[in-house]
């Protein structure tokens, strides 16, 4: 990847996410067995609370953008997994620490898009960093 011919990246899950979720679901859905509900409804409450989580992380891992393109005329490009390419509108742009939070809208829809250290390679984010450190606000 070249500054000349913008910022692309191909997206992968992000491990250090999907198990910070993972830890999360686990204790909301151990919560319900330590309160003074009868076990009746304990149970099945704990069950339903690990089955919502588990469907919200594997929805989260199966993002419908599959790669992303910013080029130098500051204009954003998603690919979705049917194959479309569409260009996008940056909503929200947040960084934290080594990792970039995107939140991006387009004509028939939207997604957010987590670029950290263990999904994106290291000078493609401190790249994107820089050039979102300097870009304009809208």
């Amino acid at each position: 990847m070249t500054s000349a011919r913008g910022t692309a990246f191909e997206l992968r899950p992000s491990a250090t996410l999907s198990r910070l979720g993972a830890g999360v679901v686990a204790l909301a859905a151990v919560a319900p067995l330590f309160t003074g509900l009868p076990w009746t409804i304990r149970c099945p409450l704990a069950m339903g609370i690990a089955w919502c989580g588990y469907r919200r992380i594997v929805a989260f891992r199966q993002s419908a953008i599959v790669s992303l393109r910013w080029t130098l005329d500051d204009v954003w490009f998603v690919r979705l997994r049917g194959g479309a390419e569409r260009p996008a509108d940056l909503e929200d742009a947040r960084i934290f620490g080594a990792s970039v939070f995107l939140r991006l809208r387009w004509r028939d829809g939207g997604g957010q898009v987590a670029l950290l250290p263990d999904n994106t390679p290291a000078d493609d984010l401190r790249l994107l960093r820089a050039r979102l450190s300097t870009r304009q606000a809208p």
